[in-house]
C-alpha cells in the first residue's frame, strides 16, 4: 500500500535566548525623569517627617534672618531700610508663602522639597541630553535625589535650594536640542532669578548664553538681556531705597575679604559674636558708614591684598581649589555632621567613616572620570557644544567657592552638574571598553585627594555649643526669654568659657527677674575672663539692684 506523503510543519519563529531587560520594560512604562522625581520627593518628605533637633525646630543665624524678613514682608512692612544685605528673592518667596498660608516653617520646607525633586529630574534630563543614554540620565537623577547635603539644605530656610533649582533649570534649557528665542529668554530669566537668590549664579550667563547661540548670536543676546532685566530690578530697588548703586546685595565685599586675606583659614573660622561684630564695624571706624561704602571698603581691602601679595594670593586660590575637592562638608553657620543626628534619613545619606564622606567621596572621583569622557568626545569632535556647556557650567558653579571661600552651602549649587559628570564617569568605568586607563586612574587620584585629611581652624569650633547659642538668639528675638535661657544654658554647659552665650544668658536671667542665677552666671564667666569690663559692669548693676530690692 502506498504511503501518504508526510506533511511538513512550518518552522517555528526563532526564540531569543537573551532575557528581556527589566530596565527597558520599566522605561517603556515610566520615564526616567518621573521615577527620579518620585524618589527624590519621597526622600525629602521622609527627611522632613523624621527630622527632630534644635537646628530644625529653630532656624539659625541667616535662616533666622530670612524668616524675620519673610514675616515682615507678609505683614506688608517691607525690607529693612537701605540696600538689600542679602539677595532679595528668597525673603520675597517666604513673604508670599507666609501671606498665603500663615507663618509656618512647613510651607517653605514643603516647597523646597518639591524644588529639590524637580532639580533631580532636571539633572536627569541634562545627563540624558549630553550622553544620549537613558540609563546615564537615570543615574544622574538618582545621584541628585539621594545627595545628602542637598536633602539637608532643602529643609533649611536658606536660599540654597531655590538657587540650585534655578541654576539647574537654566542648564537644562541651555542643552535642549532645538532652542528657540523663548528658550533663551527663559534661560536668562532663570539665571537672573538665581542670582537674586544666590548672587554668584550670575556667572552662569557666560557659558549658557554661548551654548544657546549655536550660530545665532541673537539667542545669546536675548539670554543676556533677560538676565540683566531681572538683576536690574534689584539694582534699581537698591538705588531707590538707599540712593546708592548696589548690584544685588551689600554682603559681597565682606565675603570676598573673608576668602582673600593673609589668614584665610582663621577668617573662615570667625564666629558670630564679638569678633564678627568687630569685623562688621571696621569700615565705620575708618569713616565708611553707608552699606555701599562699607561693601566697597571690603572689596578694596581684598583686592589691595592680592595686588600687594600676588604669590600669596595665587597660593590662596590654589588652596581653596584643593578645599573644594575635600569630601567632607565644610561648615559655615552650622555643621552638617552635628545636624545629621536629627534624622535617620540624613544620617544614612551622609555617612562619614573617617575621611570617606558621602556623597562627595564618590562624586568627585566619578566626576573626574566623566570629565575625561567628555574630553575624549571633544577630541573626537562629538557634540562639542553640549560637552563645553556642562563643563563650563560646572566651572562657573565651582568658581565662587574658589574666589570667595569654600563651605558646604556655597558648594551645593554645583552638585547637580557634578552628578551629571559622575553619571558619565560611572557609565564609562562600568563599560568594558573604558574601564581601564585614564578614567579609572583619574578617579583614583581624585579619590585620594578628596579623602586626604586636611586640618582647618574651623575644625576647632564646637558647633554643638554654637547651635544652642544660635537657637537662644532666635528665641530671644521672638521674646521667649525662658526658652532662650534653656538654649544658652545648654551652650554654656557644653562649653563653659563660651563668653557670648554666658553673657546673653545672664541678660535673659535679669529680664526674667532671676538675679541670683544671673550673678552666678557672671561670676562663673569672670573666672575665665577676669578682665572683661562688661561682665564686671553687669555684676555691679545686678548686685546693686538686688540690694535696693529690685526685681
Amino acid at each position: 500500500m502506498a504511503r501518504s506523503p508526510r506533511r511538513k510543519t512550518p518552522p517555528s519563529p526563532p526564540v531569543s535566548l537573551a532575557p528581556v531587560s527589566h530596565l527597558e520594560a520599566l522605561r517603556a512604562r515610566v520615564p526616567a525623569w518621573a521615577l527620579v522625581l518620585v524618589v527624590a520627593l519621597g526622600v525629602r518628605l521622609a527627611y522632613l517627617l523624621t527630622a527632630r533637633g534644635p537646628a530644625f525646630d529653630a532656624p539659625l543665624i541667616d535662616a533666622d534672618y530670612y524668616d524675620y524678613l519673610g514675616e515682615r514682608l507678609a505683614r506688608g512692612e517691607g525690607f529693612d531700610a537701605g540696600p538689600f544685605w542679602q539677595p532679595p528673592l528668597y525673603p520675597l518667596l517666604l513673604g508670599g508663602l507666609y501671606w498665603v498660608g500663615g507663618h509656618s516653617l512647613w510651607w517653605p520646607r514643603l516647597l523646597q522639597a518639591l524644588l529639590g525633586a524637580l532639580t533631580a529630574a532636571l539633572a536627569c534630563g541634562v545627563a540624558r541630553r549630553v550622553s544620549d543614554r537613558h540609563e546615564v540620565g537615570l543615574i544622574a537623577g538618582l545621584l541628585v535625589a539621594l545627595h545628602g547635603p542637598l536633602v539637608f539644605y532643602d529643609g533649611e530656610l536658606l536660599a540654597t535650594s531655590l538657587g540650585t533649582f534655578l541654576g539647574t533649570a537654566a542648564l537644562w534649557l541651555a542643552v535642549r536640542e532645538a532652542p528657540r528665542p523663548g528658550t533663551a529668554l527663559l534661560c536668562g530669566a532663570c539665571i537672573g532669578l538665581g542670582a537674586l537668590a544666590v548672587a554668584p549664579l550670575l556667572l552662569l550667563v557666560l557659558p549658557l548664553a554661548w551654548a544657546l547661540a549655536r550660530g545665532r548670536p541673537v539667542r545669546a543676546l536675548l539670554c543676556g538681556l533677560a538676565c540683566a532685566a531681572v538683576v536690574l530690578c534689584a539694582t534699581s530697588a537698591n538705588r531707590v531705597r538707599s540712593g546708592e548703586w548696589v548690584l544685588i546685595s551689600a554682603n559681597g565685599g565682606i565675603n570676598l575679604w573673608l576668602g582673600n586675606n593673609a589668614d584665610v583659614d582663621g577668617a573662615m573660622a570667625l564666629r558670630p559674636g564679638a569678633a564678627w561684630e568687630a569685623l562688621v564695624n571696621e569700615p565705620a571706624r575708618y569713616g565708611f558708614h553707608t552699606p555701599a561704602a562699607q561693601d566697597g571698603y571690603f572689596h578694596r581691602k581684598a583686592l589691595d591684598w592680592c595686588r600687594s601679595q600676588p604669590l600669596d594670593c595665587v597660593g590662596n586660590l590654589l588652596w581653596k581649589a584643593r578645599l573644594l575637592l575635600v569630601a567632607r562638608e565644610l561648615p559655615r553657620n552650622e555643621d552638617l555632621y552635628v545636624a545629621r543626628a536629627q534624622s535617620p534619613v540624613l544620617s544614612a545619606l551622609t555617612v562619614r567613616p573617617g575621611g570617606f564622606a558621602l556623597p562627595y567621596a564618590l562624586l568627585w572621583p566619578l566626576a573626574a572620570a566623566g570629565a575625561v569622557v567628555l574630553w575624549r568626545r571633544w577630541r573626537a569632535k562629538e557634540d562639542m557644544r553640549a560637552v563645553l556647556t556642562v563643563v563650563g557650567a560646572a566651572l562657573m558653579l565651582a568658581a565662587p567657592s574658589v574666589l570667595f571661600f569654600v563651605t558646604g552651602r556655597y558648594r551645593a549649587p554645583l552638585a547637580p552638574a557634578l552628578c551629571v559628570l559622575a553619571a558619565l564617569g560611572l557609565q564609562a568605568l562600568l563599560s568594558r571598553a573604558s574601564s581601564r586607563g585614564v578614567p579609572a586612574g583619574m578617579a583614583l587620584a581624585v579619590l585620594a585627594l578628596s579623602v586626604w585629611p586636611v586640618q582647618l581652624a574651623v575644625d576647632a569650633v564646637d558647633f554643638e555649643a554654637e547651635q544652642h547659642y544660635a537657637v537662644g538668639g532666635r528665641y530671644a528675638r521672638l521674646g521667649n526669654d525662658a526658652a532662650a535661657v534653656e538654649a544658652w544654658r545648654r551652650a554654656v554647659l557644653r562649653k563653659p568659657d563660651y563668653l557670648e552665650a554666658g553673657y546673653n544668658l545672664g541678660l535673659a536671667l535679669e529680664r526674667l527677674g532671676r538675679t541670683d542665677e544671673a550673678v552666678r552666671t557672671y561670676e562663673s564667666l569672670l573666672r575665665w575672663y577676669p578682665r572683661e569690663a562688661l561682665l564686671r559692669e553687669r555684676l555691679v548693676i545686678v548686685k546693686g539692684t538686688a540690694r535696693d530690692g529690685g526685681p
